[in-house]
């Protein structure tokens, strides 16, 4: 374990290297449509600030003279207006640091003064946390660009910056800009555990532990993931994280979390499950870089003062599909910061969407071209990418020679009597019209090494007695219902549809199985164990619980496909008589992005609730059921079902 937070500390302090446009070398396992003449495709999103432009280190420098910290965009087309407030409120008496914003200051050709004083001055009102010689304030840029003559949104943009002040002047010090976020608490290793942060500057790092003592990062970088250990099991701990620059640091509050159980744990156990934050209508936090940073925001409070132990993540954290590192990395940080002051004490654990798709884009005359999964795979594809933002557990299948690496995307991990899976069923992706030209794989597919994986993890749990219920969480629906059964795991009964990896002789050839019978055989596979108490999915938007059976009309190519064209009949279509025993199906998409309402499916008399309302999935498991109930973003009981594993014993 030390030696992969080694690499990643030392990988991630070299960032800009990944950030340059590079010239790699075109897999084996795919053709370029550059080769056939199509050009690239340029980015479709035009932010007004990179990620880099907008860490305090670029933004921020000292004006002495006037107890402010000046602000340089380094673009003097920008207008706008800066609010900043302190980022940790009132520390003493909070549970959850949200910034309470408190200053505005006008932005005037990209510039302007962010006063500091007043956080100073005995009697202001803005003196909220007795700070004596510095403190950190949370800022947002409210940008405007002139074009024409006339004023045009030029985006939102958050972070923050910690300050030295000494009467007369301010300076920015080294500031926390992601962080910290508590990750890998799991009943798998109850003594240990992550926390992750990044730095606006190289800086060392350290984590001090109440009861413990102190961990400290082994370099100087920008990003540190810092090994907790000697913990005792299902115990609460505090801890603060620091960021030291030679005599300068930041420091956080004192935060509390709380260890895992053992495995198999009698105590009860409270977790979340939600998906589909990108962005949506509405502007401001509703469309924030890609996310739904108000809709996302409101649920992951909800579910905190819920009591949870984990949060269940299950895809399109982002808009995303972008064709370049940049993009796709600010949208994840956004991502992150949309959920900062749940991961100051609570793990995510998240499956990958078709939404966090980072691609090489091809202009083909169509509308949105040729995409595929961006190479070089082991350091700038989608998979790549999110497990460089992500801190995940590491134990899933090994890829074929030449694809993308499934390292913190396909996982599995225990917390008390709950075992979860994650697998990735949007990987290696190009356009569905192009995969068997160029190589590839569709939304829904599951390659065979990770099936054969799932089929391994599920099998041990039969004789583990630690192991009373088991999930699985994968982004594309199972059975799709609303807003996606022309993909997913079914298109539409188009059994054609299957990856293609190009072969010794040039030649791009198929796999075995088409999608729906990869669909019947992971079902077959999950249905046939007597612990999985549900199928989790997302990218509908929306909420779905359905029952599904041997007696469900799913579709068998064998039986369904009569005129022998590869797509399954139109009609009353078969159920699958190797399903096993009954299992529920969920989807939950609800966490920010457009609402998606209820399309006919083969499967729709087997959808017991549906509702197009933002909400979360609340799961509670002891030692003899496992639970949930789905709330609203108000609080509203949606849907309740008190025993999940009731239908198999019926």
């Amino acid at each position: 374990m030390q030696r992969r937070l080694l690499k990643r500390t030392i990988a991630v302090s070299c960032i800009v290297c990944v950030l340059l446009p590079v010239r790699a070398q075109v897999p084996a396992a795919v053709h370029s449509p550059a080769q056939n003449g199509y050009p690239a495709k340029p980015e479709k999103y035009a932010y007004a600030l990179t990620w880099p432009q907008i860490l305090p280190a670029a933004l921020f420098h000292a004006d002495t003279g006037k107890g402010a910290l000046a602000c340089d965009l380094g673009d003097s087309t920008l207008f706008g207006r800066l609010y900043a407030g302190p980022e940790y409120f009132d520390e003493h008496n909070t549970d959850y640091f949200e910034t309470r914003y408190a200053q505005q200051v006008e932005i005037v050709s990209g510039r302007c003064l962010l006063p500091v004083k007043p956080y100073f001055d005995t009697g202001n009102v803005l003196n909220v946390n007795a700070w004596t010689n510095g403190g950190v304030l949370g800022y947002r840029l409210d940008l405007l660009r002139i074009r024409g003559g006339r004023p045009v949104h030029a985006g939102l943009f958050d972070g923050r910056v910690w300050f030295r002040y000494d009467g007369a002047g301010a300076r920015p010090i080294v500031s926390i800009t992601e962080g910290p976020v508590v990750a890998l608490l799991q009943s798998d290793h109850p003594e240990w555990m992550v926390i992750a942060a990044e730095t606006d500057r190289p800086s060392s790092a350290r984590v001090e532990v109440e009861g413990i003592g102190l961990f400290a990062s082994p370099v100087s970088a920008t990003r540190h993931e810092l090994h907790v250990s000697g913990l005792k099991p299902s115990t609460a701990y505090r801890y603060r994280f620091l960021a030291i620059d030679g005599r300068d640091s930041a420091v956080t509050p004192w935060i509390t979390f709380r260890s895992a159980p053992h495995r198999g744990s009698g105590a009860s156990v409270t977790f979340a499950y939600a998906g589909d934050a990108r962005q949506s209508s509405g502007g401001g936090e509703f469309a924030f870089l890609g996310v739904n940073k108000r809709v996302l925001g409101r649920l992951a409070e909800g579910a905190y003062r819920r009591g949870v132990s984990f949060l269940l993540f299950g895809g399109d954290l982002i808009s995303g599909s972008s064709n370049t590192i940049e993009t796709s990395r600010m949208q994840l940080k956004t991502f992150k910061q949309g959920l900062a002051p749940f991961l100051y004490s609570t793990p995510v654990y998240s499956a990958i969407g078709n939404h966090e798709s980072l691609l090489h884009q091809f202009d083909d005359g169509s509308r949105n071209g040729i995409g595929m999964d961006r190479w070089p795979y082991d350091s700038a594809s989608t998979e790549a990418l999110f497990a460089q933002e992500l801190v995940q557990p590491e134990n899933g299948p090994e890829p074929l020679p030449g694809l993308p690496p499934y390292r913190e995307t396909v996982f599995a991990f225990q917390y008390g009597p709950v075992k979860v899976i994650v697998f990735n069923n949007n990987y290696w992706w190009t356009s569905h019209k192009r995969i068997a030209e160029f190589g590839g794989s569709p939304e829904g597919y599951i390659l065979p090494e990770q099936l054969h994986w799932i089929e391994r993890e599920l099998k041990k749990t039969e004789d583990d007695a630690t192991v009373r219920f088991v999930l699985l969480l994968g982004h594309e629906p199972v059975f799709p219902g609303g807003g996606h059964v022309g993909d997913a795991m079914w298109h539409n009964g188009n059994n054609n549809v299957r990856a293609y990896k190009v072969g010794d002789g040039g030649k791009s050839q198929p796999f075995p199985m088409g999608i729906v019978e990869v669909r019947n055989r992971f079902w077959e596979i999950i249905s046939k164990n007597p612990k999985v108490a549900a199928v989790l999915g997302s990218d509908e938007h929306n909420y779905q619980r359905l029952l599904v059976d041997a007696r469900t009309p799913v579709g068998v190519p064998a039986l369904d496909d009569r005129d022998k064209n590869g797509k399954l009949d139109d009609g009353v279509l078969s159920p699958d008589s190797a399903f096993g025993l009954p299992t529920w199906y969920i989807i939950s998409g609800g966490a920010g992005a457009p609402y998606y309402t209820q399309q006919p499916s083969p499967w729709q008399g087997s959808i017991v609730r549906f509702t197009t309302q933002n909400h979360y999935v609340l799961f509670q498991a002891d030692t003899k059921r496992i639970g949930c109930r789905v709330y609203g973003v108000s609080g509203q009981l949606l849907d309740e079902e008190p025993d999940l594993l009731a239908v198999k014993r019926r």
